[in-house]
């Protein structure tokens, strides 16, 4: 029998006031019947505080526009007030991964200052001390627990006061787990003794997602592969069988699953082909879906939670036990007693002063970081827009990498290629205020703990790349005004839930625009160089991307299978901080050219124009005063380092009020070529370099 550790202070009191209101505060009301509670959460994601570290203030609360509270010291209050409720010893609480990312508390104790004294022991995992403090009875890992590295998510598992589950993670070329498949959670309820077995599993994506810490070291098998192993172990050993499985739904028919594609989001499948599951606790997809009831092939039915993220409810199911025939209990499925879920919010409840206090001095250390200053910002810099038109503030990332991986590069490897860059946009509130710009104002921008590299394209791929990424806005008709509201996240079947914000990438360093009143494949147009030469099929380029993009994080072509030639293992959050904490300034005419938009509606090619003809004029061979031609390269076509004309790649951008968007006027293009002798310095690595 697992030994109970004993409560914090503030939850045994909670318990001792609740059983002197209700002394029959967790008897079953039939002796022939017993109650089990499964509390759940998912995808807390660092979230110990109802406090947004980005903008230096509470969640909005229940008098905001809109309401949000949430953090796991609102949800020790829920969990306590349900333990007291319905007894200690009738109740097991479980995560389903995500905790130990997501916030500037996790980053600094993860992979910041603090992560030497998690490391070194010198002091406990924030996240395990608040789990611990809750007194979960077991963990899955998810997918984010692998961000920093196995050495940190291995101090954070000693920390743990429960065990980390794991069942499809396995040492890589063998059969053997790396982390503990199952637990064995026995409770003795109104003098019966019950055994709650509980599987855990991660989605696979992990080996692409940090293919730099697990790649020869962690094998992750499809998840209905690993159930269909281990849960008929469990359901030989225990009364009820959970599964927290770090997955969503998904979106397979189970005719159609292929067990060697590793697909992502597999909660449905498990549930409907592994007969001898009772509950599925499912997470990763962020989704607040609370119950939902499934039926397997043997014609059982199987309830399936998935509590809401970030800490913003613990989802409570109730199941009522039967004797079965071999002397132990089964979930009883009758009407009036089959098993029920219901969510508890933070909103609902007020936060746990004892799991407050416990972490202030790391949450307090925390404040202090993230508002620590690096720059002044000589104008605002909004990030609201970036989904859909070319903003300062994501060429500002852009321009970090590209001129980072520009100065790692030798001469060879810049040779005949083209340095260009790729960013998300990851917040749609971000901003850099006007004037004091701190590290608070950085990570809000670039909020996730992503490492630069830098791979080879050519042209081809580099088209196929900017067409998938187009996926992401919705088709209209032509000519049509785009409406922010509806144009982006466009809905597919591998993404029901639609593309999401960072699935969708903008390029630096060359011009483009996207004709969103075609289908998706056929949206790229005018791709060229600054100085508007089109990119051939066979141009190189260097590519500055984040580690997910490159390792093949969205799905994005070609990218995952390009040759690397810079990865230095440079966080790119903490190159922002660092890039503008040396100069000083943020100024985006150091970094902004709008290069790409959107447009509804055909843009013409322009024209050849020859230039016009001028009258011969005799000059002595002799007179050194005779201007010589231009020699500098950089200015030819093709091979030159040069910016457009003001508002040369912005013109006819879509705007962002919904108006139609039309072709550029044949005057205008006229005008540009005209004025081509006057283009300015632009970056591109030239043949020379």
């Amino acid at each position: 029998m697992r030994t109970r550790r004993a409560l914090p202070a503030v939850t045994t009191a909670a318990l001792l006031l609740a059983a002197a209101a209700s002394p029959a505060a967790g008897l079953p009301s039939d002796p022939e019947q017993l109650e089990v509670t499964l509390l759940a959460t998912t995808d807390v994601h660092g979230h110990v505080y109802d406090w947004d570290y980005f903008r230096n203030q509470p969640f909005p609360d229940a008098s905001a526009s809109r309401p949000d509270s949430l953090g796991l010291t609102r949800l020790a209050t829920a969990v306590a007030q349900v333990r007291a409720e319905k007894g200690e010893e009738s109740v097991v609480l479980v995560d389903n991964g995500d905790a130990i990312q997501g916030t500037p508390l996790t980053y600094y104790y993860g992979m910041g200052a603090g992560r030497q004294a998690v490391l070194d022991d010198d002091m406990t995992h924030p996240m395990a001390a608040a789990f611990n403090y809750l007194d979960y009875d077991v963990q899955t890992v998810g997918n984010h627990e692998y961000n920093y590295g196995l050495d940190l998510l291995s101090a954070y598992e000693e920390d743990l006061d429960f065990p980390l589950l794991g069942a499809n993670v396995l040492e890589a070329g063998t059969e053997d787990p790396y982390h503990q498949p199952y637990e064995l959670i026995e409770r003795t309820i109104d003098g019966e003794q019950v055994t709650i077995g509980v599987i855990g599993m991660v989605t696979p994506g992990v080996r692409i997602w940090d293919k730099q810490y697990v790649d020869g070291v962690l094998e992750f098998q499809d998840m209905l592969t690993a159930a269909e192993r281990w849960v008929p172990v469990v359901d030989d050993l225990a009364d009820v069988v959970v599964v927290i499985a770090h997955t969503g739904d998904g979106t397979v028919p189970d005719a159609a699953y292929d067990r060697a594609a590793l697909h992502e989001d597999v909660t449905g499948n498990i549930a409907r082909q592994v007969p001898g599951i009772d509950v599925i606790v499912a997470g990763h997809s962020h989704q607040n879906v609370p119950e939902r009831v499934f039926t397997n092939t043997a014609g059982e039915q199987v309830l399936m939670t998935q509590p809401n993220f970030w800490a913003r409810s613990v989802t409570e199911t109730t199941l009522n036990l039967v004797p079965d025939a071999d002397g132990g209990w089964q979930v009883d499925w009758s009407e009036g007693n089959a098993p029920t879920a219901v969510p508890h919010t933070g909103l609902e409840h007020a936060e746990d002063p004892g799991l407050s206090a416990l972490l202030a001095p790391e949450h307090a250390t925390t404040v202090d970081y993230v508002n620590t200053p690096v720059a002044e910002s000589v104008t605002e810099l909004p990030a609201s827009t970036s989904r859909y038109e070319d903003t300062a503030i994501i060429d500002f990332i852009n321009h970090v990498q590209q001129t980072t991986v520009e100065a790692a590069l030798t001469a060879d490897q810049r040779s005949a290629r083209t340095v260009i860059s790729q960013a998300s946009p990851f917040s749609r509130t971000a901003v850099f205020p006007q004037g004091e710009v701190t590290i608070r104002d950085i990570a809000g921008l670039y909020i996730y703990e992503n490492t630069l590299r830098a791979v080879e394209l050519t042209g081809a791929q580099l088209r196929d790349y900017l067409e998938y990424s187009a996926r992401y806005f919705n088709q209209v008709e032509e000519g049509a005004p785009f409406d922010p509201e509806t144009g982006t996240n466009a809905v597919y079947d591998d993404r029901p839930e639609g593309v999401p914000d960072y699935n969708y990438d903008a390029i630096s360093g060359l011009d483009y625009h996207i004709d969103i009143s075609q289908p998706v494949g056929e949206r790229i147009g005018g791709l060229s160089y600054p100085d508007g030469t089109p990119v051939g099929d066979d141009d190189l380029f260097v590519l500055a991307v984040n580690n997910y993009r490159q390792s093949g994080g969205g799905a994005f072509p070609h990218v995952a299978q390009a040759p690397v030639v810079y990865d230095e293992q440079q966080e790119i959050r903490q190159l922002l901080i660092e890039w503008a904490q040396e100069r000083g300034v943020i100024d985006p005419s150091e970094f902004f050219v709008e290069n790409w938009r959107l447009v509804t509606e055909p843009v013409a090619a322009p024209e050849p124009v020859e230039p016009p003809a001028e009258e011969p004029v005799e000059v002595p061979v002799d007179d050194p005063t005779t201007p010589q031609p231009p020699t500098d390269s950089t200015a030819q076509p093709g091979t030159g380092a040069t910016t457009p004309p003001a508002g040369g790649a912005g013109e006819g951008r879509l705007p962002s009020t919904g108006a139609p968007v039309t072709a550029l006027a044949g005057l205008a293009v006229l005008a540009v070529l005209a004025g081509a002798a006057a283009l300015v310095q632009r970056r591109r690595m030239d043949s020379s370099a």
